[in-house]
């Protein structure tokens, strides 16, 4: 080796790479990108396994666990994963990783797309995994006979000249390499989805009966506290950005003579307006029927036990003899009949006769209605509204009220209120439209493939060309040989010669 060769070796510095690039490196990598969702999932497994703090019947699961699940799932974070300081570092590195790594190997997916390769040699053609090599006799349109045939198997075809060969270059699904990273778009909108409902979200309660109107959410949050070992619980009202009103309530009865339990229950309907600036929109919240407005969703979620009434018929029997008659009102609503304003104050499912108080019970063992009735004169009184054999009594103790008295004939049951679920998720798009993009994009990078084949004209003298033909495909290869063989076959049905590589 010569002395000048001796010195260019000796002045050739070593490649350093920066703690920076190497970092990089590392976060973008694909083996890390592994580990960190399948840490993901396994969080939220456990997510699934162990009953959260936020959800309902918490408390009677935390008090079944024994002291030492507790600790150990108390000190690790596991009764609050999805808002534990680990989990939402595993979603920022698997998002940095899954950005870095998209920035990383596009522009490679992106030169399949946008500088294909069109012109090729017989020795790259032996490079592929799929050749085979044709021995044909010479023709002009050799190369005119080969696209068309590979355009009926839906290839985008193109022929051009250079490095001493013609080459047919066809292609098909070239789409195909960019579907890791609408997977990868997928995997961010979720995760976006994700961190807006956690930061942003809000849920709480509406307590709604007829008549009431609110714009505050109650909420009651179960708190651990690691270092008691214990709960801690806590109420918290939140504005919301408009007022419910509720103007009626109704609960479907499997049996009508039956209690208001949920065994007895076809459905709960809650009617509400609601009141946003000088606008209104009327609303009706039903089981598996919710309601959304501006992001808040309202859901169904529970009832009172106390019976109420939706409507009740009230029983009008002149002091001075004469045809009884009958009205039917809804709770708080008020009709006149004869002059006398008749007014469904309130309901109550019991009713002590001792006492003349009415309760608050679950069961209508003496129910009750509360008129307020207003004479043709202005004077307003109120007088409960029985039946049956207590009705009869009290309408003896009873004096008459503008002429009439009153009993209570007929009621529509209902609970005393309905809970409305609202939830603000803010959220939940992103995770739905990511969710069914990357279902879609999952279902394509499998189920689809870049296929990729060259015919490459090479004279071989005595009127005779080789015809090298070689493929690729980005996976499925086994689906991808018989259309290969297909390829081949549509070029040359009745081979002069051939040499399979």
């Amino acid at each position: 080796m010569s002395t000048a060769k001796v010195q260019a070796k000796a002045e050739v510095k070593p490649i350093t790479v920066s703690p920076l690039d190497r970092l990089l490196r590392v976060l973008s990598s694909v083996r890390l990108g592994i580990i960190l969702l399948s840490l993901l999932i396994i969080a939220c497994f456990i997510g699934m396994l162990i009953m959260q703090v936020n959800v309902d019947g918490f408390r009677d699961y935390y008090l079944r666990l024994s002291p030492a699940e507790r600790t150990i799932y108390g000190k690790l974070g596991f009764f609050d994963i999805y808002n534990a300081w680990y989990f939402n570092l595993l979603l920022a590195l698997t998002g940095l990783n899954i950005v870095l790594a998209s920035i990383d190997r596009f522009p490679a997916a992106w030169s399949y797309i946008s500088k294909p390769r069109l012109i090729a040699t017989p020795k790259f053609i032996q490079s592929q995994h799929f050749k085979e090599t044709v021995t044909l006799d010479r023709t002009e349109d050799l190369a005119e006979r080969v696209a068309a045939a590979w355009r009926s198997f839906r290839f985008r075809v193109k022929i051009s000249q250079g490095e001493g060969y013609t080459t047919v270059f066809a292609q098909r699904g070239a789409w195909n390499r960019l579907m890791a990273y609408v997977v990868h778009v997928a995997l961010l909108t979720i995760f976006i989805g994700g961190f807006l409902t956690n930061r942003y979200g809000q849920e709480g309660r509406l307590e709604m009966s007829p008549g009431i109107e609110s714009s505050k959410l109650k909420s009651f949050t179960l708190r651990l506290n690691n270092t008691l070992n214990d709960l801690e619980v806590s109420e918290a009202e939140r504005e919301l950005p408009f007022t419910v009103l509720c103007t009626d309530i109704q609960q479907k009865l499997i049996n009508p003579d039956g209690n208001l339990q949920a065994n007895n229950t076809l459905d709960w309907l809650t009617e509400v307006i609601i009141k946003d600036g000088g606008t209104e929109k009327k609303a009706l919240v039903h089981l598996n029927n919710p309601v959304d407005y501006k992001g808040f969703r309202f859901f169904q979620s529970s009832f009172s036990p106390v019976g109420s009434a939706r409507t009740a018929t009230i029983g009008l029997i002149p002091e001075s003899g004469g045809e009884p008659k009958s009205i039917t009102l809804r709770l708080g609503e008020e009709k006149s009949i004869d002059g006398v304003r008749i007014n469904l104050f309130a309901f109550f499912s019991d009713f002590d006769v001792r006492s003349m108080q009415p309760l608050q019970a679950s069961e209508y063992q003496s129910p009750v209605a509360i008129l307020k009735i207003t004479t043709p004169d202005g004077k307003v009184e109120t007088i409960p509204a029985l039946r049956g054999e207590r009705a009869e009594r009290m309408m003896q103790a009873l004096p008459a009220v503008a002429g009439y008295k009153f009993t209570l004939k007929d009621f529509e049951k209902v609970s005393m209120q309905h809970t409305l679920q609202v939830q603000y998720d803010p959220g939940r798009l992103p995770f739905y439209y990511g969710s069914a993009l990357l279902c879609v994009a999952l279902f394509l990078v499998f189920f689809a493939s870049h296929q990729r084949v060259w015919a490459v004209i090479e004279e071989a003298g005595d009127g005779k060309v080789k015809l090298h033909i070689g493929g690729n495909v980005n996976r499925n290869r086994a689906a991808f040989e018989k259309r290969f063989r297909d390829l081949v076959d549509a070029i040359v049905p009745a081979r002069q010669s051939s040499e399979v590589k």
